[in-house]
């Protein structure tokens, strides 16, 4: 199949922007009366055109073999299906409009629970999870592309009670990136330990697409609304992508064979493959954020984080380093006001040694529906100063040591856990990080600090970072003898590195894409 240039595609797209939708219809392709008959309603994401999916439904039915499968791609309100599905409780107007399309079909099924699949891309995942919960699970399946269910709760992946399928992009520009599927393959392998992988396969697949885009799966419209990279693999081989891991997952779901289902795992246990090696070294940042890792890879700290940036901000020599005891940095769980009231602690021990407590709080990045699938915006890290350090083990201490220099310790920290392809793409084309000075609170004044924020600023050249300080030292009267940070985490670090660095800066607009596309 030739690969038009997404400039020409998208550009059609654009011009047939003035005219409405029709709802799409594609009859099955195999038509074998021995194989069951089903069904796929794929729904569109935000703003893009429903023509720009056909493609994509063309590429699933083509690698389903053993399936009489209808694709049906309905016209949504202003190509916004959220409109009509803004909740699980008021998704009606969407379900009559789906109803509506699906009887423009040959399809004859009557059992939706059995028959009948949803899809849904990038905000068309988003009314999906709602409708399924809304009509409750009435379907055979859910399929979300470029998109995820509820993080947390009755409806997250752990509870969804019926098979759910999630794939999206390596370069995923949006809010289902690495990072973010990252968390969702974490729930698929907690399901997996609890029954078996085979089972996680078929019920609740994670799988991250190598090279493949936001973008790719509606190809001739470039998703800038969702600020996507670009795709590093030609359109035919992200059909070919899509429908091998959309039409496993529907063979799994389906009364297939043995021989199609033996097939179908093999190809998620293959995509799985390249899934793990991506998401494990997030798993790993996530939780080094707030918690120690019980077996760091080679050159990552054991953490918590605020304990390197404790040893950091501590100045000591190497000679001296092993003097000072950091306790685990205590994590605090119940938001930035108790977070407020914590207050560093210290004690000299009988072997002469010092002995100190420090305390963190994870500030979640605001896109994040749950505050835990993300990468945090910030660590905040209460710790003691050098000041004090010096005077307690009567030592000479680096009183200079900043919240920067821990910063500059988060970025190769987050280079030693990318995998090699990113950690490859990124010291070729990404836009770097550079450590701006650290910035005070006003004052100087503790819940002023609390309550501001760290700066991530993106330049054509770089992500500047400049962290908020509070210093206190030992001749201080509030406080004296600590010395407060909000850092960068390492998991954030490797978000920039791995997505956004490769954006384009400024990010071009709808009207302005075409020309850097070609």
């Amino acid at each position: 199949m030739m690969r038009f240039s997404r400039a020409a595609l998208a550009g059609l797209s654009l011009l047939g922007g003035a005219v409405a939708d029709e709802d799409i219809v594609l009859p099955p392709v195999v038509t074998n009366p021995n194989f069951p008959e089903r069904l796929l309603v794929l729904l569109p994401g935000g703003l893009v055109p429903n023509e720009n999916y056909k493609m994509t439904g063309e590429a699933i039915q083509n690698a389903t073999t053993d399936i009489r499968l209808t694709v049906v791609i309905p016209q949504v309100f202003q190509r916004l299906c959220i409109i009509t599905c803004p909740g699980k409780s008021v998704c009606s107007p969407l379900k009559s409009r789906i109803d509506d399309a699906v009887s423009k079909s040959s399809f004859k099924g009557t059992k939706p629970k059995e028959d009948t699949f949803i899809a849904g891309h990038s905000l068309g995942a988003t009314c999906a999870n709602f409708l399924m919960q809304g009509y409750n699970y009435e379907y055979a399946g859910l399929l979300e592309f470029g998109g995820f269910v509820d993080l947390t709760g009755d409806a997250s992946i752990a509870n969804f009670s019926i098979p759910v399928l999630h794939m999206a992009g390596e370069v995923d520009g949006g809010g289902a990136r690495v990072s973010s599927m990252a968390g969702l393959y974490a729930q698929s392998m907690a399901f997996a330990d609890s029954h078996s992988l085979e089972e996680s396969l078929i019920k609740k697949p994670v799988q991250i697409l190598e090279g493949l885009d936001h973008s790719d799966f509606c190809p001739g419209f470039f998703v800038t609304k969702t600020k996507d990279c670009k795709s590093e693999v030609t359109q035919d081989v992200a059909l070919d992508t899509i429908g091998e891991v959309a039409s496993a997952f529907l063979h799994l779901n389906a009364p297939t064979s043995n021989a199609t289902k033996q097939a179908a795992i093999e190809v998620m246990k293959k995509r799985l493959t390249f899934t793990k090696e991506m998401a494990e070294p997030f798993l790993t940042a996530f939780q080094l954020e707030g918690a120690e890792v019980a077996s760091p890879p080679a050159g990552v700290p054991a953490g918590p984080w605020c304990n390197v940036g404790q040893d950091t901000v501590a100045g000591l020599s190497p000679s001296d380093a092993g003097k000072l005891k950091a306790e685990k940095c205590t994590l605090i769980t119940g938001g930035l006001h108790q977070f407020e009231h914590q207050h560093t602690n210290y004690s000299i021990k009988q072997d002469g040694s010092l002995e100190v407590s420090c305390f963190t709080a994870i500030e979640p990045s605001p896109h994040s529906i749950s505050g835990s699938q993300f990468s945090a915006t910030s660590v905040d890290c209460k710790m003691v100063d050098a000041t004090r350090i010096a005077e307690q083990l009567k030592v000479q201490t680096n009183t200079s040591m900043s919240c920067a220099d821990v910063n500059r310790k988060a970025v190769e920290v987050a280079m030693k856990m990318l995998p090699a392809k990113s950690l490859k793409r990124f010291q070729e084309k990404g836009r770097g990080v550079c450590f701006m000075e650290d910035a005070s609170a006003p004052g100087n004044i503790g819940p002023l600090w609390v309550q501001s924020s760290i700066k991530l600023e993106e330049t054509k050249e770089c992500l500047e970072v400049t962290s908020m300080k509070l210093i206190s030292d030992i001749h201080s009267y509030i406080y004296p003898g600590n010395h407060y940070c909000k850092l960068l985490s390492p998991a954030a670090a490797m978000d920039w590195m791995m997505t956004d660095s490769h954006k384009p800066f400024p990010y071009p607009s709808s009207e302005r894409f075409e020309a850097i596309m070609i």
